[in-house]
């Protein structure tokens, strides 16, 4: 870490200067409010940005996935704080990662509290990069998503990605064999290059959730796909003691899990392993409740795709075609 140089790093750069207070005031009407936190990082998406020399939008995918899992508690992010680390850093890449960093926050409405920058030449390659970002939230413990107990005959929905998001890069880069030359490649299936593909911003799905809140609609337990690919997500939805049948849905895998798939070599239990499938959050509704949770999420500009059902006599997830 640059112990005592964050301030003089901050105006040799240019930057602006970041506020981290935010008053609690409007909160006490809480019954019982408590202060949640996570932390993501984006190592593999990073690397692909960097290989193409394009990290506009890696600051943006730091603050989504951190945001989808305030959005996944029902919790309302406060503030967002940022690590880049390298090996020596420029002021044109800081500032672009602080500009995606920004968009993200605006969008969420959340402070962007702080970015420290770590020197590390013994481990990162030249001109290499690395972002974390560790983010802050309210809620009012009684109404905590993921709480209710789960019941068999559940309905399992999901909420679509915008691509990979922040899962399976490695995988994907080691299969399809990429490299700058290989994502500068226009495919007619993609209607893009592989490289735009992969560095599709990732999707908030916080407008969506706080207006299935504002419904009233009981939300039973909701996970993002974000940390271990479908399966894993999946089983936290799950509180990893319920199973669960889903469908296999052709229709809704898009073009680019294909790809991986057939050119890379990818078999579909890996797929589910390490991938989001194009799913992007996960949510669990009572059987009585998830056609009108369909229709709120619909009209918060969402595709909802119904994918299961709870088994409550049993711990394993079958897929069914």
């Amino acid at each position: 870490m640059i112990e005592g140089r964050a301030g003089s790093l901050r105006e040799k750069f240019g930057l602006k200067k970041l506020e981290n207070e935010i008053l609690l005031e409007r909160f006490r009407t809480m019954s019982e409010p408590a202060l949640v936190s996570r932390t993501n990082g984006l190592s593999g998406k990073l690397y692909i940005a960097s290989e193409m020399d394009k990290m506009d939008s890696i600051g943006y995918d730091c603050v989504a996935a951190c945001v989808n899992d305030m959005a996944a508690l029902g919790a309302e992010p406060l503030f967002f704080y940022a690590n880049i680390s390298c090996v020596r850093p420029k002021a044109d890449k800081v500032r672009i990662i602080e500009d995606g960093i920004t968009r993200g926050c605006e969008q969420a409405s959340i402070q962007f509290a702080g970015c420290e920058i770590a020197e590390l030449p013994d481990k990162y390659a030249f001109d290499q990069y690395e972002l974390a970002g560790f983010i802050v939230g309210i809620l009012d413990r009684k109404k905590k998503i993921g709480s209710a107990r789960l019941a068999g005959g559940d309905v399992i929905i999901g909420l679509p990605s915008d691509g990979l998001h922040n899962n399976g890069y490695v995988l994907a880069r080691k299969q399809l064999f990429l490299t700058k030359g290989t994502m500068e490649v226009y495919y007619d299936m993609l209607g893009s290059t592989l490289g735009e593909q992969l560095l599709r911003p990732t999707k908030m799905y916080l407008e969506c959730m706080e207006h299935l809140i504002r419904s009233g609609i009981s939300v039973k337990s909701c996970v993002q796909v974000a940390h271990g690919g479908l399966d894993r997500a999946l089983r936290l939805l799950l509180h990893e003691e319920y199973g669960a049948v889903v469908k296999r849905r052709t229709d809704t895998i898009p073009p680019l899990y294909q790809m991986l798939h057939k050119d890379g070599n990818i078999d579909i239990p890996l797929m589910r392993q390490t991938f989001n499938m194009g799913i992007g959050m996960l949510l669990i509704f009572s059987e009585d409740t998830a056609d009108k949770a369909a229709e709120c999420l619909e009209e918060a500009g969402e595709s909802p795709i119904f994918l299961g059902l709870v088994e409550a006599e049993q711990d394993f997830i079958r897929y069914l075609d």
